[in-house]
């Protein structure tokens, strides 16, 4: 994720943060250049200041809205999941809210 070894603090300082919990100085530096606002020397705008912000960065850099266009199933929720966790820990748990808030738009 960009961060420093363990002793330069990095990996707190660059804590998940936002709605998405932007990760890691590589991510926070790419979401500076792109508002053009120093997140990288005050992580915590990402929380304050550009939560929303930062999320819609996330899915656009990574192209999880492409993913997310493919529909409501739960294989699309497992894509989804990968793109933005790596992997599908809580998978099952995020299906069901998923489907909850999910029927409340149909």
């Amino acid at each position: 994720m960009g961060n420093g070894d363990e002793a330069s603090g990095e990996g707190y300082k660059f804590r998940g943060r936002g709605y998405i919990q932007l990760t890691g100085k590589t991510n926070y530096t790419r979401f500076a250049q792109f508002i053009g606002e120093d997140v990288v020397a005050n992580p915590d705008l990402v929380a304050s200041k550009y939560p929303l912000a930062s999320a819609a960065f996330f899915f656009d850099v990574n192209k999880v809205w492409s993913v997310c266009d493919q529909g409501a199933g739960v294989e699309v929720i497992t894509k989804v999941t990968k793109c933005i966790n790596g992997g599908t820990i809580g998978l099952d748990d995020r299906i069901s809210r998923f489907n909850k808030y999910y029927a409340y738009l149909q």
